[in-house]
């Protein structure tokens, strides 16, 4: 029971597996798996949706970043916008929805920076970080569980040094700040 993703020429044979928990917004799986080094073992790793977020710059070279709390990590967390891809949809669409969701700022230029794995050892989802430009008033449209969240506009040289003294943590966030800096040509 081999698949594209896990083949002798990719270093794991997946010999069984099932899914283990199936949720709202993710599916654990335990896969009986033949290693690279030829042990046989299991492997835990889930399927969660693609992401976007999106490094929003006003025409004063302020960055917005969101701060909500965080329940995994019990305190709030100060980072840039983003979300689920929500199946069928494109990651540009996503990051301009997600921007005006969280923002009540709608990007008309979105630059894709780069798309990464944020956690690879445990899931093949992507998240796709986006620079938003020429922003334009629109609506918050937050989830019930972005109730609390608030918006926080720096320049973006300042957010940068956030990023870069562990202020703002979360990895996205950090990424998106410093490619954004690089483009736009921050010192």
């Amino acid at each position: 029971m081999t698949d594209d993703h896990h083949g002798p020429r990719r270093g794991w044979t997946r010999l069984s597996g099932h899914a283990v928990h199936r949720g709202e917004h993710l599916t654990l799986h335990r896969d009986r798996v033949l290693q690279p080094d030829g042990a046989e073992s299991t492997y835990e790793h889930l399927t969660i949706a693609d992401g976007a977020r999106i490094v929003a710059v006003d025409a004063s070279g302020r960055a917005a970043l969101v701060e909500d709390a965080c329940y995994p990590l019990g305190e709030r967390l100060l980072h840039v916008p983003g979300g689920a891809v929500a199946e069928g949809e494109c990651p540009r669409a996503a990051a301009g929805r997600e921007c005006e969701e969280e923002t009540g700022w709608r990007p008309a230029t979105l630059r894709l920076l780069t798309t990464y794995y944020p956690l690879p050892s445990r899931t093949s989802a992507v998240t796709h970080l986006y620079l938003a430009t020429d922003l334009h008033r629109g609506e918050v449209r937050r989830d019930p569980a972005e109730a609390g969240m608030t918006v926080r506009w720096m320049p973006l040289a300042d957010a940068v040094s956030a990023a870069r003294s562990g202020a703002v943590a979360e990895a996205g966030s950090v990424i998106g700040l410093l490619l954004a800096a690089s483009v736009l040509a921050l010192p």
